[in-house]
């Protein structure tokens, strides 16, 4: 009996899931049109399948991997037991120019494992800096957004397998060779967004790169790009924000390209 209980718990859970990923995808559908419409940027063109993080011993190490149709992935170092808001950060191309297509993260709750948070949730991006713009609405331009946006809870720390990061809705971003793009994610939810805050305090473990120093405030680097930490939005977003010893790190995927994905 306990066996078959076990089980039809297991098919709810699954069935649980796939409602969620369906649900996100048709919210994100219609963000992009209505983006489009009053934008003129061309909605997210459909991507590959996800790509799977390389491990290394077991353990999680920052990773670019690329698919067939040429999208690639970075991997961030993983969340600490800090969330947030929302999160300001930049993404800098290095040599060559990059097309971000997307980004994927994760939520965090008190809620028990396989459940998840509501809630509204929107994405901007503004020419970097990011620092000093936070406050001034005029600066950012809505790339994505959501209402009853399902993100669920990704686990902190070092995980044996890759944690399970949601794509939120977005709008490709070109970041020319040598420069630098802001971005924001702001949730309705004080909690809503798992990231990382900088373990830079004496540590027997150094030498991992989890616990690595964010020298001039870069907080991850691939082959390709790396990523800046920045401050925390408050519940109303451009009118309030947490100090700079607050700074947290975006966690989860950055998808890119290295050609146009329009041509």
């Amino acid at each position: 009996r306990s066996v078959c209980l076990g089980l039809l718990a297991a098919a709810f859970v699954c069935s649980t899931q796939a409602f969620s990923v369906s649900q996100n995808a048709l919210l994100m559908q219609k963000s992009a049109t209505a983006i489009s419409k009053a934008t003129g940027i061309s909605a997210l063109a459909p991507r590959s399948r996800i790509v799977g993080l390389p491990l290394s011993g077991c353990r999680m190490q920052a990773a670019d991997s690329a698919s067939s149709s040429g999208t690639r992935e970075f991997w961030t170092r993983p969340r600490t037991t800090n969330s947030n808001q929302g999160i300001f950060f930049e993404i800098a191309a290095k040599d060559k120019d990059i097309w971000v297509t997307g980004l994927r993260t994760g939520g965090h709750s008190f809620a028990t494992f396989e459940e998840y948070t509501r809630m509204k949730l929107r994405v901007y991006t503004a020419p970097a800096p990011a620092s000093g713009k936070e406050l001034d609405e005029s600066a950012w331009t809505r790339i994505g957004q959501a209402d009853g946006f399902k993100l669920p809870r990704v686990e902190v720390g070092v995980l044996r397998t890759p944690p399970k990061y949601t794509s939120v809705p977005f709008t490709t971003v070109h970041i020319p060779a040598n420069s630098a793009r802001a971005f924001c994610i702001h949730t309705d939810k004080k909690r809503g967004l798992a990231l990382r805050r900088n373990l830079n305090f004496d540590s027997n473990n150094m030498e991992d790169p989890y616990y690595r120093e964010w020298t001039d405030g870069i907080c991850d680097e691939g082959d390709d790009l790396k990523i800046s930490a920045g401050l925390v939005p408050g519940e109303k977003l451009f009118h309030e924000v947490d100090p700079l010893d607050s700074a947290r790190a975006f966690v989860g995927v950055v998808e890119y390209q290295l050609t146009d994905p329009s041509k």
